[in-house]
């Protein structure tokens, strides 16, 4: 099948690593322009330089102002922009009676409020393309309480109210779309199992057990089946998708 991605522009958040750079890969490979974006300028050129007509942005999307400055230099050096994955990083573990307010404060800063600075900055430039898509990576916390990750759940979840907005004031000219990931095999991924085991005083193994436990697949996803599925929801062919909550999750959401 053909997504009819060739040449078009986008901008991937979090591409230097993890679902990120997954995604950022598999557009690339069905010839978009990807702009990597990451916070270490070394790792973003590498990355950028293994891919075709890929360009590095560096910036930090906690730092005020970074994100809307990323979005236009992405747009400035591709010609415009067709397409954008908001890709944030994640908050502190633990339940709401156990966090801190500064905890708080940063979770709205890590994975809230860049992505709204990502839609505004954005919305411009996939407004003037006349196809746009607009893709959010959240968490299965938008679905689903995980109580060892409540942040998650309250900041994730803004997100996906401000995608199923924004799905209905930017239709037609903007698709809007938001992928629920369950558990990959990605750095993020063993860093938070860490943590929580770590919150918890059991072993990691301990965690990532009860993670394949509740996956009904048995296994952890491979970043590449996330990045196919958003991928499909860039191209032409999902042309009537919008407003859409997608689950990659194995199966591990329990509910419809």
């Amino acid at each position: 099948m053909d997504l009819e991605l060739t040449g078009r522009r986008a901008l991937v958040f979090g591409s230097t690593s993890g679902l990120g750079l997954a995604v950022a890969q598999v557009l690339a490979a069905e010839g978009a322009r990807v702009a990597v974006s990451g916070r270490k300028a070394d790792r973003a050129a590498e990355i950028a330089a293994s891919l075709s007509e890929a360009i590095a942005v560096v910036g930090d999307m906690t730092t005020q102002g970074e994100t809307i400055r990323m979005v236009n230099e992405a747009a400035e050096r591709l010609g415009g922009l067709d397409i954008c994955i908001v890709n944030t990083p994640g908050g502190a573990p633990g339940g709401m009676t156990e966090v801190s307010a500064d905890d708080e404060t940063a979770a709205y800063q890590r994975m809230l409020k860049p992505a709204l600075e990502a839609s505004r900055a954005a919305t411009p430039h996939l407004r003037a393309s006349g196809d746009g898509r607009l893709v959010y990576i959240t968490a299965r916390s938008v679905l689903e309480t995980s109580p060892e990750l409540a942040l998650s759940g309250v900041f994730r979840s803004g997100v996906a109210a401000a995608a199923r907005s924004l799905a209905v004031e930017l239709a037609p000219e903007v698709l809007v779309n938001v992928v629920v990931p369950g558990q990959f095999n990605t750095p993020a991924l063993l860093r938070a199992q860490k943590a929580i085991a770590e919150a918890e005083g059991v072993p990691v193994e301990a965690v990532q057990q009860r993670h394949l436990d509740a996956t009904p697949m048995g296994r952890f996803g491979q970043a590449e089946e996330l990045a196919d599925v958003v991928a499909f929801l860039c191209s032409s062919r999902a042309g009537f998708v919008t407003g859409s909550v997608v689950r990659v999750d194995g199966g591990a959401v329990l509910g419809y």
